[in-house]
C-alpha cells in the first residue's frame, strides 16, 4: 500500500485527489486498491479539516515534517506556486516521491532547485498541469506529429483562461495549463517568444523552426479549443478537460508503482521557463529567445 500525504488544503485539487484514492464506488471497489491518501497539511485549520473529512483522510499534520515516516509519497498542491519549493524540498531531499501541482514553480530558480534536489537524492519527481494528459491533447499531439488529417502543420492557435490579477501569483496560477499544453502538443524545442497584453488578455506567439503557435490567455474564456492549419486543411478541436484529475493521478500512481518518471525532469523546468519568457516578452515588448 502506498500512503500519500497532501500538502496544501486551499486547492480544490486536494479533495479531488483524495476522493479518487479514498472513496470506493457503489460496489465498494477502489480505483487504485494499493493507493490511499492518508495525511494532509494545510494553512487553514477549518478548511483542512473539511477536506480531511470529505476525503476520508485519517491524519491531519500540524507541521509538514510530521508526515515524514507516515507517508510513502507526497502531493504538493498549494494554489500559489511560489510556495511549492519551500514545502516540497524537505521531502525531495528525504527521497520521498513527490508530485507538485501546477504551476510547478513560479521562478526558474525554484524549479531548478527542486529538479537538482531530485537528481541529487535520486527522488521520483513529477507534476504540473494534469491537462497535458487529457485525451484531446493526445489527439492534437498525434496530429502535429503525423499530419494524418491536415498534413504538414503550418501554424496553430490555442486558448485557455488565465488572469493577471489574483492572489496566487498572477498569470502563473492558471496560465501554467496553457503553457504546458502548448509544449506537450507542439514540442519543447521552441526558438523564441513574442507577446503582448491588452486589458489583461495576453497573446503570445511561440516560434518553432517548423511552425508558429499563437496562444491566448483569456480571463473570461469558458470554451477552450485548438485550431491546426496544415497543407491539407484545417482542424478545429474542442478541448474537454473533464477527467483531468484522474488522468494526472494515474500518471503519479504509475510513477510510484514502476519507479519510472512520466516525463523528463527537463520538461517540468521547460514549462516554468516558457511562462517566464512570455511574461518577459509582454513586459518588455522584445523577442525573447528560448
Amino acid at each position: 500500500m502506498f500512503r500519500i500525504g497532501i500538502l496544501g488544503s486551499d486547492n480544490s485539487h486536494a479533495l479531488a485527489f483524495a476522493k479518487i484514492s479514498n472513496i470506493p464506488d457503489e460496489n465498494g471497489d477502489y480505483l487504485f486498491p494499493d493507493i490511499r491518501v492518508t495525511a494532509i497539511y494545510g494553512h487553514e485549520k477549518e478548511q483542512t479539516e473539511k477536506v480531511a473529512k470529505e476525503g476520508m483522510i485519517e491524519f491531519i499534520a500540524k507541521k509538514p515534517e510530521d508526515m515524514i515516516g507516515k507517508v510513502d509519497a507526497v502531493m504538493v498542491v498549494f494554489r500559489h506556486g511560489g510556495l511549492h519549493a519551500e514545502y516540497a524540498l524537505p521531502f525531495i531531499e528525504a527521497g520521498i516521491p513527490t508530485w507538485i501541482d501546477k504551476p510547478f514553480a513560479i521562478s526558474n530558480e525554484d524549479a531548478k532547485k527542486m529538479i537538482d534536489a531530485a537528481k541529487k537524492n535520486n527522488t521520483l519527481l513529477t507534476g504540473g498541469s494534469t491537462l497535458k494528459y487529457i485525451c484531446d491533447l493526445k489527439m492534437l499531439k498525434n496530429e502535429v506529429k503525423n499530419g494524418c488529417r491536415v498534413g504538414k502543420i503550418r501554424s496553430a492557435v490555442m486558448n485557455f483562461p488565465a488572469t493577471l490579477t489574483n492572489e496566487y501569483g498572477g498569470i502563473y496560477f492558471y496560465g501554467a495549463h496553457l503553457a504546458e499544453m502548448t509544449l506537450e502538443a507542439f514540442g519543447y524545442d521552441y526558438i523564441s517568444v513574442i507577446a503582448s497584453e491588452q486589458d489583461e488578455n495576453v497573446m503570445a506567439v511561440i516560434k518553432y523552426d517548423r511552425y508558429q503557435v499563437m496562444i491566448n490567455f483569456i480571463p473570461a474564456a469558458k470554451e477552450y479549443c485548438a485550431i491546426l492549419y496544415g497543407d491539407n486543411g484545417i482542424l478545429r478541436r474542442e478541448i474537454d478537460i473533464a477527467g483531468c484529475y484522474l488522468d494526472g493521478f494515474e500518471k503519479f500512481v504509475s510513477m510510484l508503482r514502476t519507479s519510472t518518471l512520466p516525463e523528463p525532469l527537463e520538461n517540468l523546468y521547460g514549462s516554468v521557463a516558457l511562462l517566464n519568457n512570455i511574461v518577459k516578452a509582454y513586459e518588455t515588448g522584445k523577442v525573447i529567445k528560448a
